[in-house]
Order: structure tokens, then C-alpha cells, then sequence
């Protein structure tokens, strides 16, 4: 029999990018996920790029090990087709998966000069 307290599998990790500035879904974004070792180093573990309503369904190629990933917007293109400027041209949310889900959803709000994220559901 299982252990019951042991982390369930991340089998989905998806997300939403918002564009705050005009009140609707950032399409075309590339979207790079990445486990992040104890030492710093970086190993790619998906990649996606947002569809027409901002999201990405499942950015992960695999099922997920609890631990720490980065999340890394390349939104340059984006907001220099839709607003003409670039002050962030990658958005980068570093997080801790603790395997208390098998999906998690990572929002971001985003406008040329400011971002926000959270954990959705």
C-alpha cells in the first residue's frame, strides 16, 4: 500500500499571461520551463508558446519531482508589436513545487513597465 503523506505526482504544470496594460490574453509568448538544482544549474523540462487566450495547457514534457523551476517568459517581441516598448524583456517566476497537487497553474499579469504572478488554480 502507498504512503498516503508522500507527494502525489505533478503531472500538469500550466499557465496564463495576462497583458494587464490592454485587458487581454498575451498570445504568442514563448514560455520555458526549468528544474532548478541545489547548485544553481538549470535543466530544461518543457517549453510551450501561449495560445490565442494566454495560456500554455501543460508546459511540462514529463511528470514534475517536487523541487524548485523557473518559469521564463520571452516577452520582448510581444510588447514591442503591442505596445513599442520593452523595459522587461523576460519575465522570470521562480518557484517551489511541493508535490501537495498533481496540477499547478502559474499566472502572470504583464505590461510593459510592471508583472505580477500567482499560483491559480
Amino acid at each position: 500500500m502507498s504512503d498516503p503523506s508522500a507527494p502525489s505526482p505533478i503531472t500538469r504544470l500550466s499557465t496564463h499571461v495576462l497583458d494587464a496594460a490592454l485587458g487581454r490574453p498575451a498570445a504568442g509568448i514563448p514560455v520555458v520551463l526549468e528544474s532548478v538544482a541545489p547548485d544553481g544549474g538549470c535543466v530544461l523540462v518543457g517549453e510551450g508558446v501561449t495560445d490565442d487566450d494566454g495560456r500554455v495547457g501543460q508546459v511540462n514534457t514529463a511528470d514534475l519531482e517536487p523541487g524548485e523551476y523557473r518559469l521564463s517568459l520571452a516577452t520582448a517581441s510581444y510588447f514591442t508589436a503591442h505596445h513599442g516598448a520593452v523595459f522587461y524583456p523576460a519575465v522570470a517566476v521562480t518557484f517551489v513545487l511541493d508535490g501537495a497537487r498533481p496540477h499547478y497553474h502559474i499566472a502572470v499579469l504583464a505590461s510593459t513597465f510592471s508583472y505580477t504572478t500567482y499560483l491559480g488554480s
